[in-house]
């Protein structure tokens, strides 16, 4: 068979291309690295390729996980043991100031440092992580109506108990109606019921608003399922709201995980109309953290006084029997009255209590015991034996709270904002105006407003490890109130009562071991974290070795074919040249 010059060179043509695509890809292969670049290269060894890349991603992501969960368990470390400093600190006042060496002045310049470890407190309570991702506060944080205390089973009576008005996040529900008939439910019951109401009300549906509602320590708490600072709730009317203990609470928005703010509570002694509204601190910057009360002096007038005061106790000038009083305070400052009281020994083993402003006998017949409290009306007194002696009978003590005006000849108006201290409230006329003598109390407390999500990170498939600490067990229980047990002190400093100070201790000791247990989780937190990291880096290590295998060029044995290919072109091109010499190509040239 001839073979043409064509077919010769067009040999030669194609091989010299071959020799080129070759050298071009080992050139490529050199230049990354790499010896498989798509699947066409080896479709076997493209696909170990592509499952060890997704492998050690998913290995790089936990471990990028694992890195933001340490930074958030460091940073709720760091907030414990700043917790922890801060609360022995507020332990060593309460030891210094619960000595008899202290006076009311002593204890009330202790108050001034209190306070503001209790500000601190609540900065690192409140410590966020990022910008608005609560350390302790789970996933979000919800603004809240907290209802004073009630008894139960409730019984819900139709068209006499049963409906609720409420705002949700500056939204105003309808008149939610809460049973046809007349329900006698448990205080679970109650908030499912209330829930279920509130979620189904077309105004608040309308405006895709909704509320969680719980029961707990007697109270009933509707949250907003909304989060942040405009996240909101109150309860304005209806006629199941004092049934449910609404007519007064407190309330909050979600703008921290630990919220400053009051409870308010009306007399039962009042003879007026007027309701109250949950109360609520707006500016924790500048609040005392003092108890109040306000009191009307006429239907359109009222005074607000500070009671986080001295008790004084006078003994009667006519007394013969050597007694004295050694402690006073308040013990319940929803209790108080500004009224005047005596007790009165009736005989040296028995005594009254009188209200002297109102005339009346609160109790008679009382077995007298030196150094036993005598309480009423929210107050403590301890009075005790000289040496020797004892009460007369016919001695008497006055006994009356100090309280200092705030507010004073205030006008009234049905529903307009009270604000003093950081604090605001509302009181508005419900079945008539208030009446002269008329009390509301409003009384400091804090409140968690987070949630009880935790955060998780996946380890492995269908592993995940928790990464926070939630606040409602480090710091507002289960043992303690931190933020309370501290007010109670700064409250009984400031009243120059000794025995609320000693009490004081015992709650300070709880919740050092409460915060000390947070800490050990913390510990076992980071404890986990780090034997996870350790296990993915090895892991990491092993995926990386096993791409690198199937991936990576073997560089030696790529520079020598990428020799030979040039050799095999250079070969090729002198060939072409020799032909084309030879070929009549030349001569017609």
């Amino acid at each position: 068979m001839r073979v043409t010059e064509q077919q010769v060179f067009g040999f030669l043509v194609n091989s010299y291309q071959r020799a080129r695509s070759k050298s071009l890809r080992l050139q490529e292969h050199l230049a990354t690295g790499k010896q498989v670049l798509q699947p066409s290269d080896d479709p076997g060894r493209f696909h170990r390729i592509v499952g060890e890349q997704t492998t050690l991603a998913k290995l790089e992501q936990r471990l990028r996980n694992i890195a933001t969960a340490t930074t958030r368990v460091e940073l709720a470390d760091t907030s414990l043991q700043g917790t922890t400093s801060t609360l022995s600190r507020i332990r060593q006042l309460a030891v210094q100031f619960a000595s008899d060496t202290n006076g009311a002045a002593e204890r009330a310049a202790g108050a001034q440092e209190v306070r503001a470890l209790l500000q601190h407190l609540l900065q690192l309570g409140n410590a966020e992580f990022d910008e608005n991702q609560p350390v302790f506060g789970g996933t979000s944080r919800h603004g809240f109506a907290a209802g004073l205390a009630v008894s139960t089973p409730i019984t819900l009576t139709n068209a006499v108990a049963d409906t609720l008005t409420l705002s949700i996040d500056g939204v105003t529900s309808g008149s939610i109606d809460l049973t046809s008939g007349t329900e006698t439910l448990s205080g679970s019951e109650v908030a499912a019921r209330v829930q279920s109401r509130i979620n189904t009300d077309a105004t608040l549906l309308a405006a895709g608003k909704s509320v969680s509602v719980t029961y707990a320590n007697a109270r009933l708490v509707i949250a907003s399922n909304s989060d942040g600072a405009n996240a909101k709730v109150e309860v304005i009317g209806g006629s199941a709201r004092t049934l449910l203990g609404f007519n007064g609470g407190s309330a909050g928005n979600g703008t921290a995980t630990f919220v400053p703010t009051v409870v308010t509570h009306a007399a039962s002694s009042n003879s007026g109309g007027a309701t109250i509204s949950q109360g609520q601190v707006r500016n924790a910057s500048i609040t005392s953290f003092d108890n109040h009360i306000l009191r009307f002096t006429g239907s359109g007038s009222f005074d607000v006084f500070n009671i986080s005061g001295p008790v004084t106790v006078t003994a009667g000038l006519a007394n013969v029997g050597r007694v004295g009083a050694i402690d006073t305070g308040v013990i319940d400052p929803q209790r108080v009255t500004l009224d005047s009281y005596e007790i009165q020994f009736t005989s040296p083993t028995q005594y009254a209590v009188v209200n002297t402003t109102t005339g009346s006998t609160l109790s008679t017949g009382n077995s007298y015991v030196s150094g036993s409290p005598i309480e009423f009306d929210g107050l403590r007194v301890v009075l005790s034996n000289g040496q020797p002696g004892s009460p007369v009978t016919g001695d008497r003590f006055t006994v009356a709270l100090t309280p200092r005006t705030v507010l004073g000849g205030q006008t009234y108006t049905s529903g307009a904002p009270i604000t003093f201290d950081g604090i605001q409230l509302t009181i508005t006329n419900e079945t008539a105006s208030p009446a002269a003598g008329d009390l509301f109390h409003i009384v400091s407390q804090s409140r968690y407003a987070g949630d009880s999500a935790t955060h998780e990170i996946e380890v492995a498939d269908g592993e995940v490890i928790p990464t926070n600490v939630l606040g409602d067990q480090a710091f507002s229980g289960p043992q303690v109130n931190l933020f309370e047990t501290v007010q109670h002190l700064l409250a009984s400093l400031r009243g120059n009562f000794k025995a609320g100070i000693v009490e004081s201790l015992g709650e300070l000791d709880r919740g050092i071991s409460q915060v000390s247990a947070a800490q050990a989780e913390v510990g076992a937190l980071t404890n986990r974290l780090e034997a996870t990291s350790s296990a993915l880096e090895d892991a990491k290590v092993l995926a990386t070795n096993t791409l690198s295998a199937f991936e990576d060029i073997d560089l030696a044995r790529t520079i020598s074919d990428l020799t030979l290919q040039e050799y095999a072109i250079q070969a090729a091109g002198e060939t072409l040249g020799r032909l084309f010499d030879n070929s009549l190509l030349k001569h017609l040239r």
